[in-house]
């Protein structure tokens, strides 16, 4: 399953630079609504090295990548307030870890989970819009945190653009590369993050 998995996110990362924003867009809205096997933060990231080289114009790129996770958010949170009970209510863990985040944090919870959450972003939409959350607090708390979300991965993708000649030399598959450096990067910081501390 895993190569599967791989293998198609391989596949979308690689419509990337042929395929240019209608591809961002598409894959960064349905990685927003939950579907799984879909690199949605690894897209934004290599569109933002793409940007920087000038393959995919910079300002049009921020925006479908900003509105494209707005609009997800947006379904998600509208599926929660209209099936409410029945989706808040299901004992899956993502589920239950959302719930819990949102009664503790209100609205910073939805802002956390834009970006430093990421993983629960798609639980929260519903559960927000299930537990009763005004819209526009839900709205503008998304609003940062999609912002900070796209901002910080974009710039993160750019740092790499100065070496797309070199690595050009090494693959003549860039997405793939970067793909590989995305990744091995966010290994890092969870292996540091799950590093237990010793006592002093």
């Amino acid at each position: 399953m895993s190569e599967v998995t791989g293998s198609f996110s391989d596949t979308v990362l690689a419509l990337l630079p042929e395929l240019g924003l209608p591809i961002l867009g598409g894959t960064v809205l349905l990685a927003s609504l939950g579907v799984p096997m879909l690199p949605g933060s690894l897209m934004v990231l290599v569109a933002g090295t793409l940007a920087a080289a000038g393959e995919l114009p910079l300002v049009a790129t921020i925006l479908t990548v900003l509105c494209a996770a707005m609009l997800g958010d947006q379904i998600g949170f509208l599926i929660g307030r209209l099936f409410g009970p029945k989706l808040a209510g299901r004992k899956d863990p993502t589920t239950a870890r959302a719930l819990s985040l949102l009664a503790a944090r209100g609205p910073m919870a939805v802002f956390l989970t834009r970006w430093l959450i990421a993983p629960l972003g798609p639980a929260m939409n519903i559960v927000a819009g299930a537990g009763g959350l005004a819209w526009p607090r839900f709205l503008l708390a998304d609003l940062a945190g999609e912002i900070v979300w796209s901002t910080g991965y974009m710039a993160l993708g750019a740092s790499f653009a100065p070496f797309i000649p070199q690595i050009a030399e090494l693959s003549t598959d860039i997405t793939t590369l970067l793909a590989a450096l995305a990744v091995a990067l966010a290994a890092g910081v969870l292996l540091r993050r799950h590093r237990p501390h010793r006592p002093r």
